[in-house]
């Protein structure tokens, strides 16, 4: 080392270190090294994000600088928190878990590098730490022992390779402190408790993202990214692009409509899973529910090639099921066939019908995806009746939906434990309630959380599970565990609407704002025809640009649409009051205290989906004072 050339320094030096590192590599080289590569590279995103610098990396070791205590050991609290996230699901012999250790101390720079007992020290402290634990020196405990929302053991002082005298050593006890509390002060909007699930939360967020990181006004990036609605007659995607329609009921039996409606959501939840294909929402195909359909115009409206329509007849322990694929630019028949099976085969019956499809168009269905749709959800027929009668109502998308929906998602549970599906909807109905402000308890977000555990833990890659458990971890403000989530949602399900608007909002909160537009615009593209809670959030995100007209235009159409979605209402109310159109405020108002009598203008805007609101053209006091006039107390 140059002597000229070395600066010395104090600083904070995080090491991380994989652990079992050579059994994982003797058994699988080439996935470890993905893994390992993939673990890296989050790691360097988080060292950055928290204002430091990824020194070296040799082997399995990741070597970082802080400026501060408090910078690293947030750096390595995120580290594994999102470990732990991007472990959720994979068995426990696959995982890969790394070390933490952090000191803070005097250290020998020379250009990029740094050398010194600093940087063997927080080695020494790595290794004393449990997998996925993180220890740290007396240096560091004493800079943020008061200043962080952990718990520490103190480990006493130990002595360490190399090193002359013992180090005082804490571990840290990462769930020691409350999970929704912030991290520290003076981080930006980045730090804020956010919440997001519905479609009507996720936009909402997306489009405060985009308002709080973009230079230019809103309104005009809305206009240019084309935001201000659903697309008109798009033109067809690249790849091969098809609507499952809703399957008709035959079975002479009203009470059967569930059965058809759910064989139609697993054929579209089996096909969305194809990367190879573009598959449009469910919410939009049902909008052709019951109504006389030319496909050709099906086609045009949803800018697909093929539309799969069909029939379902149950009748006791038999079921039979007709389908045909037609291409909709032509009106020509590519498939049609019938199928008689006992209902024990029903999920055979769906992974067949889903081949007949791919195969008709040409395709095939990539392994990985063939070995997950062959897969039985449930071994129980009375659990799988169950859970389709529940999703009949949680579709519905309503207060009383969801708490209709769970009676049914609980008996799926009760007869077949194992039902990952019916686990991960019923946590589901949890989530959305807290988020709709129907019930502001966390308990429901912690109810939420374990169901959504449960179903992971019972299948890894599961869409509804991963998107749940970001979500609450989202409106904990634990982001950059969220965005794991969201990531791996995207992946499960590349065609699911809700994923990619989740995407969209970590994008933009993270300043990918280009990608984060390219997602929202996905997003809708998947669901054309009923964006509800799209269109009512980008509204708020055109009310807070002060483009009233247009928040107010799509707003009306919202609350047509779907009378329970707090933010249209709420937004409205706020409006017209603004207007002295008081008549028109209270009626709102009123509506608003139907849906919830015990909600307050100080409570709503504690609401995550109320910050646009209030960050924008109108205050929150401002808000609170409309919304008191218009007669909510």
């Amino acid at each position: 080392m140059d002597s000229e050339n070395v600066e010395r320094r104090l600083a904070a030096i995080l090491s991380a270190d994989a652990v079992g590192y050579s059994r994982l590599m003797a058994e699988d080289e080439a996935g470890t090294i993905r893994t390992l590569t993939a673990y890296r590279h989050q790691i360097s995103g988080l060292v950055s994000d928290h204002r430091g610098r990824v020194v070296d990396a040799p082997g399995d070791n990741v070597l970082a600088e802080f400026r501060t205590a408090l910078d690293a050991v947030e750096c390595g609290v995120e580290i594994q928190r999102v470990i732990r996230a991007r472990n959720a699901g994979i068995p426990a012999e696959r995982q890969m878990q790394f070390r933490v250790g952090i000191h803070m101390g005097d250290v020998a720079a020379e250009g990029d590098r740094i050398y010194g007992s600093g940087v063997n020290i927080a080695a020494r402290l790595e290794a004393l730490a449990e997998p996925g634990g993180i220890c740290i020196s007396a240096a560091v405990h004493e800079q943020v022992e008061s200043r962080l929302d952990l718990g520490y053991e103190d480990l006493g002082e130990q002595s360490v390779k190399n090193i002359p005298k013992p180090v005082r050593v804490y571990r840290v006890q990462l769930d020691a402190g409350r999970a929704d509390a912030p991290r520290s002060a003076g981080r930006g909007w980045a730090r804020l408790r956010i919440a997001a699930a519905s479609l009507a939360s996720l936009i909402v967020l997306v489009a405060a993202a985009l308002w709080l990181s973009w230079p230019a006004p809103l309104g005009l990036v809305l206009d240019v990214a084309g935001l201000s609605g659903p697309p008109v007659n798009p033109p067809l995607p690249d790849e091969p692009s098809i609507v499952v329609l809703p399957f008709d009921n035959m079975s002479g039996d009203p009470e059967q409509e569930y059965f058809a409606d759910g064989i139609t959501e697993e054929l579209t939840t089996d096909l969305s899973q194809n990367p190879a294909l573009f598959v449009i929402a469910r919410n939009s195909a049902f909008t052709y529910k019951s109504a006389p359909v030319n496909v050709e115009q099906v086609g045009r409206e949803l800018g697909v090639r093929y539309v799969l329509e069909g029939s379902v007849r149950k009748v006791g322990n038999r079921v039979r099921i007709t389908a045909q694929l037609i291409d909709a630019t032509t009106g020509f028949h590519l498939w049609s066939e019938a199928f008689d099976r006992d209902l024990n085969e029903i999920f055979a019956l769906q992974t067949e019908i889903s081949e007949r499809i791919t195969g008709a168009l040409g395709m095939e269905i990539p392994r990985a995806e063939y070995e997950r749709i062959r897969q039985a959800p449930t071994d129980s027929l009375s659990a799988y009746d169950s859970f389709f009668r529940g999703l009949r109502h949680f579709v519905e998308f309503t207060r009383e939906g969801f708490e209709k929906s769970r009676p049914f998602f609980e008996r799926a549970i009760e007869l077949d434990p194992g039902f990952a599906q019916a686990h991960a909807s019923l946590g589901a109905t949890y989530l959305l309630e807290h988020l709709q402000g129907w019930n502001l308890d966390d308990a429901l977000l912690d109810r939420a959380l374990a169901l959504g555990e449960r179903a992971l833990a019972l299948d890894p890659e599961n869409p509804v599970a991963l998107n749940l458990i970001g979500a609450v971890l989202m409106s904990r403000g634990r982001l950059a565990e969220a965005r794991v989530f969201a990531e791996r949602t995207v992946e499960a399900n590349p065609n699911w609407n809700v994923a990619h608007f989740v995407l969209a909002l970590h994008q933009a909160q993270s300043g990918e704002l280009l990608d984060a537009i390219r997602s929202a615009n996905f997003a809708l593209r998947l669901n054309p025809r009923a964006p509800a809670g799209e269109l009512g959030a980008i509204g708020a995100a055109y009310f807070a640009a002060g483009r009233t007209d247009k928040a107010v235009e799509l707003w009306e159409r919202v609350r047509a649409a779907n009378p329970d979605l707090l933010l249209s209402r709420v937004g409205l109310a706020v409006f017209y009051e603004s207007q002295a159109r008081h008549e028109d405020a209270q009626v709102l108002v009123q509506e608003i205290l139907h849906v919830n009598s015990n909600l307050s203008a100080e409570l709503l805007m504690e609401l995550p989906a109320m910050r646009l609101l209030a960050a924008g053209a109108a205050g929150r006091a401002e808000i609170v004072e409309h919304l008191r006039s218009a007669g909510l107390p």
